[in-house]
């Protein structure tokens, strides 16, 4: 099991221990922390990866967490000035503790032989930029190698994949295609067998473009072999790590993570849907490759993402009930074992609530129809004054 902390951290004061299971939803108002936990969650991920590949010295020396934080994730000193900052971080391969700001890191092994490689992918809001400038991983500027240059890179790295031969199916669209062609991007309708620069197509399709790009790429090079340099090589030779099982889960990405925020940007409801299943089906197309469960985390402010959630878990009850009757309606892969699934809402003190409930099995709606409450009783006052 996976449990998280933060403190002091942006808008975050004290999250309390949060469960980290295999597919996330985190909603709340804006500016309340979503994608700052997200952001501590995927780093502290990653430096578990680096611990598993014998490479996390430069974290653990003063300072070197927060500052390699900041620089990854783009946070300004902002974030760290509202108290002591605190990150605690469980998995049963590693622990992570960290307090302050230029003080050292606690990193500590749990379970050695558990050791495994992943493919982390963190996708953010800005993705868009990658449809609207061609190559962006050639033309990105930063001073130092941050979220939004890691994920151009990736994209550069998927995009090689889906050329014209060989294009991807964009199952949010209807009858849509995207490939790459080598230096430009492409969407294709197939109805009229019309290719359309991505750059040119709609704000919906830009944003969900990279969003099924990667998650496809990264899901389908799971249980592929991954980069090790060979100063990973060294070390595991060192400390005497056998080599045979390093080849089996240190030579091979095991299962992708996906941090994805707000998947849902400028999509149709049913688009929503569509994507969000895709996501979940490609998920465990992974899982099936290599027997280990990914994790996927997303932040959102979409009723739609949510309530599509809540039809997955309760497929999963139907399933149990009557098999042929549930595939009807859902497709078998999209349909998991419902302690894969968590929701929190982040309160506007910073502080992160339990969304499911735990006599339904389903996420709580009252968060998001709180809202749609408040706009039916303006509507009655509105009608009120209208009609007498």
């Amino acid at each position: 099991m996976i449990h998280l902390q933060i403190k002091n951290i942006g808008p975050l004061k004290d999250t309390g221990v949060v469960l980290i299971t295999n597919i996330m939803l985190i909603i709340g108002e804006q500016s309340t922390g979503k994608s700052t936990f997200m952001k501590v969650l995927s780093f502290c991920r990653w430096i578990e990866k680096k611990a598993m590949l014998g490479e996390y010295d430069d974290i653990v020396v003063n300072g070197g967490f927060i500052k390699q934080l900041k620089e990854f994730h783009k946070l300004s000193d902002e974030y760290f000035k509202n108290g002591e900052p605190f990150v605690e971080y469980t998995s049963d391969v590693v622990s992570i503790s960290h307090k302050g700001i230029n003080t050292k890191t606690k990193v500590s092994k749990i379970e050695d032989n558990k050791r495994h490689n992943t493919k982390i992918a963190y996708i953010p809001a800005e993705r868009n930029l990658l449809s609207v400038i061609p190559n962006l991983d050639n033309k990105y500027k930063a001073s130092s190698f941050d979220s939004m240059f890691n994920c151009a890179m990736e994209f550069s790295e998927a995009n090689a994949v889906f050329t014209k031969k060989n294009p991807l199916k964009l199952v949010f669209a209807d009858d849509m295609e995207y490939y790459h062609d080598g230096f430009n991007d492409y969407v294709k309708l197939q109805k009229n067998n019309t290719s359309l620069l991505l750059e040119h197509t709609s704000s919906g399709i830009q944003s969900t473009v990279p969003v099924s790009v990667l998650v496809h790429y990264l899901c389908y090079i799971t249980g592929m072999p991954s980069r090790r340099t060979p100063s990973m090589v060294k070390k595991d030779s060192v400390q005497g790590f056998n080599q045979e099982n390093a080849a089996n889960r240190l030579n091979f990405y095991n299962y992708p993570q996906l941090f994805i925020e707000e998947p849902e940007q400028h999509l149709y409801p049913t688009s929503q849907a569509k994507l969000l299943r895709d996501i979940i089906s490609q998920f465990s197309y992974a899982m099936n490759k290599t027997g280990y469960p990914g994790y996927i985390v997303m932040t959102s402010h979409s009723p739609y993402i949510l309530t599509q959630l809540n039809v997955l878990l309760k497929a999963r009850k139907a399933f149990r009930k009557n098999k042929k009757e549930t595939l009807k309606y859902i497709p078998q892969e999209c349909i998991l074992p419902l302690k894969y699934y968590s929701a929190y809402y982040v309160t506007q003190d910073g502080r992160m609530e339990n969304m499911m409930d735990s006599e339904t099995g389903l996420i709580k709606g009252e968060y998001l129809d709180s809202v749609s409450e408040t706009t039916e009783n303006e509507l009655n006052e509105l009608n009120d004054i209208i009609y007498g």
